[in-house]
């Protein structure tokens, strides 16, 4: 973690800056938690894979317009996301589900970052063994 910080001093307040952004265009209610790290879990109950995307594009033009300004100068923020949608017929454990957005949150940074991917897109177009 130290070294972390010796790169980005300003940690703390990058991921306060981008909480705040975010819930900034969230409804109220809406679950959005630090899951670790730099990353975050956002659960949309009754809603779909695309309307996941739709938000999830949202928030990632709002953080990309809003830089997070320091003592030092600004520092441009951007957001990759990835986008799982668990369905009724289907058994997922919250386990699997969040996997699912793990594996498109990574496609989305390989890609060059600050985009959004869901995962049915990423079985289309990646081949994930």
């Amino acid at each position: 973690m130290k070294m972390l910080f010796n790169k980005v001093p300003h940690l703390f307040f990058y991921i306060l800056h981008v909480v705040k952004v975010c819930q900034s265009q969230l409804k109220e209610g809406t679950l959005f938690a630090r899951y670790g790290g730099e990353e975050f879990v956002l659960a949309l109950k009754g809603r779909t894979g695309l309307e996941g995307k739709a938000l999830a594009n949202q928030l990632r033009r709002h953080v990309e317009a809003r830089p997070l300004i320091t003592t030092e100068g600004v520092i441009s923020v951007t957001l990759s996301s990835g986008v799982a949608e668990a369905t009724k017929e289907t058994e997922e454990t919250l386990y699997q589900l969040l996997n699912k957005a793990d594996q498109a949150l990574y496609s989305a940074k390989r890609e060059g970052r600050n985009q959004v991917h869901v995962y049915t897109e990423i079985l289309c177009t990646t081949n994930l063994t």
